[in-house]
């Protein structure tokens, strides 16, 4: 679980078909076509209390907003987008999500932040494309989605304009996510998931880099959890189910807590890449009870026995 243990999995096949190929793109960005019940008023983020600001800097954590929509390899502003993610599909580039209102969110009403959450809609009606886990996002409780509005609407503002993304056609045609949500996209929030699974596949969206995938980029529920040979940075993502040959079923619960505090693995090594901004800005900040639901959550794990080598 070092370089291994990354983000946002992609499965690198060839597309057999145009629409295949087209559909799986369409896991490699942001979107979705489902309505979603209106939700109560956002809190006003000028007139927000700390407890609220609080609860939304906790939520922001432990989503990982930061590291995605922060360009830090090139000195970027913080939440200022421009963060590039290379895949074989071309190049997806991280929008700025500062309260800017010319090159941020500073103009979008609350509405328009869930429809982008829950959905993956942008603001003018079209989609984004799926390397945005809005697939996972779309859990949050409305509680969580109004404290994460309010702590991003009082962050500074940054000018900076987004970067389109570097795609090829038919990569870049953002209408084709609608099928892709209609196959794949399990949109709203899901009370009857306990805290554990809630960090673990809601807010820290584990699954999303942990899970193989379909030729179209949806996930093979049957083998969740049970990594992959290869994410967009190249990195081999590592099977953490419970499983004591091919995963981690052989990990004591203090092994996990040294990793999700500190990033240290069981045999002294730590882990890097994106795993490692993982533990520093999301599970590092987590509070001891949450922490040890995610470690309960993933440790009950039914266990699939998937050997990840490394694609050359």
């Amino acid at each position: 679980m070092s370089a291994r243990f990354n983000t946002k999995t992609f499965t690198s096949t060839a597309l057999a078909t145009f629409v295949a190929g087209a559909a799986f793109v369409m896991f490699l960005s942001h979107s979705s076509t489902l309505q979603a019940a209106p939700l109560q008023a956002a809190p006003t983020p000028t007139r927000a209390p700390q407890a609220q600001l609080a609860a939304g800097e906790y939520v922001f954590n432990l989503a990982g907003c930061v590291g995605c929509h922060t360009d830090k390899k090139n000195g970027g502003a913080r939440l200022a987008g421009g963060r590039a993610f290379k895949t074989d599909y071309g190049t997806f580039y991280a929008p700025n999500i500062t309260p800017d209102a010319d090159t941020g969110i500073g103009t979008w009403t609350f509405d328009q932040f869930r429809r982008a959450i829950r959905e993956g809609m942008a603001p003018d009606g079209s989609h984004y494309f799926p390397a945005f886990p809005y697939t996972s996002y779309t859990h949050m409780t409305d509680q969580d989605l109004g404290a994460l509005w309010t702590y991003l609407q009082a962050q500074p503002t940054v000018s900076q304009s987004n970067r389109a993304h570097d795609l090829n056609a038919p990569f870049n045609w953002r209408w084709l996510v609608t099928f892709w949500n209609a196959l794949y996209l399990d949109q709203g929030p899901k009370p009857q998931w306990d805290r554990g699974r809630y960090l673990a596949e809601a807010l820290s969206h584990c699954s999303e880099c942990h899970t193989p995938r379909t030729l179209l980029g949806g996930a093979i529920t049957a083998m969740a959890f049970s990594g992959t040979p290869r994410n967009p940075e190249g990195i081999t993502v590592p099977n953490i189910t419970s499983d004591r040959e091919t995963g981690i079923g052989k990990w004591k619960e203090g092994d996990f807590d040294m990793l999700f505090s500190m990033g240290m693995l069981p045999d002294g090594d730590f882990v890097s890449g994106v795993m490692s901004e993982s533990i520093s800005h999301s599970t590092s900040k987590m509070t001891e009870a949450d922490r040890k639901a995610l470690i309960g959550y993933i440790r009950a794990l039914p266990p699939v026995r998937n050997l990840i080598k490394a694609k050359k």
